[in-house]
């Protein structure tokens, strides 16, 4: 009797040991599941924020268009409307406001040839890191263009110039 009983008991206890496994792996099997990285969301931001930038892009670039105009003969036709314009100290507040601009446009060109669209053999916690990186620099982006859009908008419309409207998305590249 005493062997059936240490047998039964032996039988329970691997049982219980291999229910309590079981149990383990499948907690662990539905973890992973519900944890699984999904970067498409903050792709989506990198590229709703990209696409925005690249219409700003598209007026920075007709506000440089303009300020140039004006230095080649522009500031003439502005004298004749305000005679009080300094032209000296306008052309130079002109060569610093296109300066500006044109740092926010060589600087979107360099983050979109760095932008790599390749993750194969990437895991997708390495893939959302490199998004949520990206979404940092292309706002740092976001925040140079505004900055020098609104110098840059407001200095025209001190001379009495409405600042240029976005060019059309296609005449930038695109990612």
């Amino acid at each position: 009797m005493d062997h059936f009983k240490r047998t039964i008991m032996f039988t329970i206890s691997k049982k219980s040991v291999a229910m309590a496994l079981l149990a383990v792996c499948g907690f662990i099997f539905i973890s992973s599941c519900k944890n699984k990285v999904d970067y498409t969301d903050t792709q989506k931001q990198v590229l709703a924020i990209h696409d925005k930038v690249m219409t700003d892009g598209g007026k920075a670039e007709g506000n440089e268009m303009q300020f140039s105009g004006m230095l080649k003969s522009g500031l003439k036709k502005i004298k004749l409307s305000q005679p009080a314009l300094d032209t000296a100290a306008a052309r130079v507040q002109i060569v610093s406001l296109n300066k500006k601009l044109s740092d926010a446009d060589d600087q979107m060109e360099s983050w979109m040839h760095a932008y790599n669209n390749d993750f194969k053999g990437k895991t997708d916690q390495a893939t959302l890191d490199y998004f949520n990186d990206q979404k940092t620099k292309v706002a740092k982006l976001d925040s140079l263009y505004q900055s020098a859009l609104k110098l840059s908008d407001d200095y025209l419309k001190q001379l009495n110039i409405k600042p240029a409207a976005a060019m059309a998305p296609d005449s930038k590249m695109k990612m």
